[in-house]
């Protein structure tokens, strides 16, 4: 399982660097450096970083379900998801 690897938690970054506007990856946590960098990370015993995003090459990141993507944390989202 890849949580096992990179981290417990699944999260979408949302960014023009994929055809599909998201990237999804695994990650203890998320962090925003002071240069406004998107750090994600795998905590504890094996404590490395999963991902990097540059300023400006990022809009949002939430923990997202693994079932289809949407936000875990939120009960509203107006425009998020696209039900066409």
């Amino acid at each position: 399982m890849a949580n096992d690897k990179y981290g417990k938690y699944y999260w979408c970054v949302k960014t023009h660097l994929s055809e599909s506007g998201e990237i999804y990856a695994n990650a203890d946590e998320a962090l925003v450096t002071e240069t406004g960098d998107l750090v994600l990370r795998r905590t504890g015993d094996n404590e490395h970083t999963t991902l990097i995003l540059a300023q400006g090459e990022w809009k949002a990141c939430f923990a997202a379900s693994v079932m289809d993507g949407t936000p875990v944390a939120v009960d509203h989202w107006e425009g998020e998801l696209d039900p066409t």
